[in-house]
């Protein structure tokens, strides 16, 4: 989808995209995320969805990942690689940080072979290990060039370092001679311009022989450098030049590598970010409750106690639980796509129809940038190709249009470029005219949308608009929920039905002389009248209805979680028969193994004894192997042994632990496992085919 500025200001997606800042690791992951937008495609939708739901899959399981807060380093690689800038040891420094978690991350991701999703984007990374370890060996933490980074630079910092500790034992000796120290203000040795000078007094000046530097601002003190220092101290400036000018080339040499590898290094740049943008979008589900929607075919939209994102503030910023928010906040069930295209949704103002408009568009932004949303399990949405939204008044003044005006530009817009694959948000649609001009125009608009077999939800006041969906094949009425009595909206969106305004009652209630409510009702006319009760009636009727099919649904999930417990139990109970099972043949397989060794040895030494008694030690050692081997436990070892690969997890009963697999050999029947931070061997009978019941 085009990223137009329109529908992502209007739909508020930037206020959605800084919120969900908060959930980030780094400053990289902050600066790319300013320009995230929706995906043109849906392959990369579902790819994104995919690697987010197995980011949160895999930190639920205990994964960690190794992502500290990297900086943004492609506006100052930008200006090196432009000749506005040179490289500097903070660049550096932090250039080294960025290979360093590149390669980490690297190793992490693409040994996760139960999340495809995550190993496929550590694949993506690139390979950077040779320039990280180039850099490694010539720069330390702070960026600044050690002295392995060439033998030249190496010998001529140990030059300067004799140089000066010989200079300093030079000056501490003119110090302590009774002529000079009498001559001193100071009996302490100063540096100026990088070279050094004994503070003396302005009398005592001829006793010092060397070369006048300065003077204090009271003039109580001259910095003379002794005339012995002059020629050492000559010989350590030209080895300090020496030395920054193999500092010079060691950096442009740097810096040629750098600049070779950019495109690297900023796939690097974005791919860790992308990371922690994964990351944040896993934590959305895990901390704020959120769900990842299916992926639904083009022009089928499900939201399932969908609520809008911004409603959700407290809960986006930390500052209250999710048990306090989402109650406070009405969800949102909507169907569009199947059986109907089009909802034209009526009732009262404030009624939360701008709301449902704007939750819709927004949830299926953030699904299409990869997004879980605030909504329920089984909602679902597609991959769109544009989002038409004319919501709110705002006057296009840039164009010299009125309000009217910019609303049918927008419109315009909509019937222009929209489709099957698009959605078409319209609200207070017929607004700003005349009704009965405005009226007509609607339906005209619904009518060539319809055709076009456009998924659109429309909000409109105009009675005329709710005959549309009992005119035409695919179109359905809804209306915003709103309580009689208490004459307050319930911000609920209930399809079947148009709304009505409430006007007449509304003023009733309020204090309106009856005898003006009555005049309006014979202006109005017997027959809108008669519809507005009707439908009244069948929206009490509904009201009840509904209430109905809530408790019912609300039983029925209660059955349905009774039996999830049940079947959670039946599963463990079986678990643990399993287990009891396992137990028991271990224990037999262990007395076989004890026997085989206890036997082991003095079987052995029968070997090479006269026949027959040779044959039978060899035969008794095969047997006792072929036990083990054959018995049940361990041919289910072997079964499941099958199927271990690299980066898999198995089981230890004898250590009573977990451990990463890193090699399996199959010739030797071993496999190299991470155990405790080593790499250890152990035979594949070691390996229990269950894990242990608090995995």
């Amino acid at each position: 989808m085009t990223a137009s500025r329109y529908p992502l200001e209007v739909l508020e997606f930037a206020k959605v995209r800084d919120l969900l800042g908060r959930f980030l690791i780094s400053p990289l992951g902050v600066a790319h995320l300013a320009g995230l937008v929706p995906f043109e495609t849906p392959e990369k939708m579902a790819r994104a969805l995919a690697q987010a739901k197995d980011m949160h899959a895999w930190l639920a399981g205990g994964g960690r990942l190794p992502l500290g807060p990297l900086s943004d380093l492609r506006p100052r690689l930008e200006a090196l690689a432009a000749g506005r800038r040179r490289l500097q040891a903070g660049d550096l420094a932090d250039l080294l940080k960025l290979l360093r978690s590149t390669g980490r991350m690297r190793r992490v991701m693409t040994e996760l072979p139960e999340y495809p999703a995550l190993q496929d984007l550590g694949e993506k990374l690139p390979d950077l290990a040779a320039l990280y370890q180039r850099l490694e060996a010539m720069v330390d933490e702070r960026g600044e060039l050690q002295n392995s980074a060439s033998p030249k630079l190496a010998t001529l910092r140990s030059d300067i370092q004799s140089l000066r500790q010989s200079i300093e034992a030079l000056m501490q000796r003119l110090l302590e001679e009774p002529h000079i120290r009498r001559s001193l203000q100071s009996p302490q040795v100063s540096w100026r311009h990088g070279r050094p000078v004994l503070q003396v007094k302005p009398e005592g000046q001829r006793s010092v022989k060397g070369i006048f530097h300065d003077r204090s601002q009271s003039g109580q003190t001259v910095f003379v450098e002794p005339q012995a220092a002059v020629e050492p101290v000559n010989r350590l400036a030209s080895l300090q030049a020496d030395e920054s000018a193999e500092i010079q080339r060691l950096l442009a040499e740097l810096l040629r590598e750098i600049l070779a590898q950019l495109p690297q290094v900023y796939r690097s740049l974005s791919g860790l970010a992308w990371v922690d943008y994964t990351q944040a979008r896993a934590r959305l589900v895990s901390e704020l409750g959120f769900s990842f929607p299916e992926q639904s075919e083009p022009g089928r939209f499900c939201l399932r106690e969908a609520r809008h994102p911004l409603l959700l503030k407290d809960l986006w910023e930390g500052k209250r639980e999710v048990a306090e928010v989402l109650p406070e906040v009405v969800p949102l069930d909507l169907v569009l796509g199947m059986p109907f295209t089009m909802v034209v949704v009526t009732g009262p103002n404030t009624g939360g129809k701008t709301v449902a408009l704007k939750t819709i568009g927004l949830l299926c932004l953030m699904a299409q940038a990869g997004m879980p949303v605030p909504a329920a399990e089984g909602t679902a949405l597609p991959w769109v190709d544009g989002i038409f939204a004319d919501i709110g008044d705002e006057q296009a003044i840039e164009q010299s249009l009125s309000t009217f005006s910019s609303h049918l530009t927008r419109i315009q817009n909509a019937l222009s470029l929209a489709g099957p694959q698009s959605l078409v948000l319209l609200d207070e649609l017929g607004a700003g005219t005349d009704p009965e001009e405005g009226g007509a125009l609607g339906y005209a608009i619904l009518e060539a949308l319809h055709k076009k077999l456009v998924p659109c939800l429309a909000s409109t006041h105009l009675g005329r608009l709710k005959d549309f969906a009992y005119q035409h094949e695919g179109v359905e009425n809804g209306a915003m929920g709103f309580d009689a009595e208490t004459l307050a909206p319930l911000y609920r969106l209930e399809l079947g039905l148009p709304g009505h305004s409430n006007a007449l009652h509304i003023a009733a209630r309020v204090g309106i002389p009856a005898s003006l409510v009555e005049r309006a009702r014979e202006i109005l006319g017997h027959r809108d009248q008669s519809l507005e009760e009707m439908i009244g009636r069948v929206q009490s009727t509904r009201q009840a209805a509904e209430k109905q099919r809530r408790e019912a649904e609300q039983t029925r999930l209660k059955v349905k979680t009774e039996e999830r417990e049940l079947e959670g139990r039946k599963e463990e109970v079986e678990r643990k028969e399993g287990w009891l099972r396992e137990e028991a043949e271990h224990f037999v397989d262990e007395e076989l193994r004890a026997a085989r060794d206890l036997l082991k040895e003095p079987l052995g030494q029968f070997r090479n004894a006269p026949r027959p008694y040779g044959e039978r030690a060899s035969g008794m050692l095969k047997l006792l192997d072929e036990l083990l081997r054959t018995s049940s436990l361990g041919r289910r070892r072997d079964l499941y042994l099958e199927t271990v690969k690299k980066g898999h997890m198995v089981y230890l009963p004898r250590y009573r632990r977990r451990c990463k697999v890193l090699k399996v050999d199959r010739k030797r029947r071993q496999l190299a496992l991470e155990m405790g931070g080593l790499r250890v061997e152990v035979p594949f009978e070691d390996v229990s085919w269950l894990q242990p019941l608090d995995s």
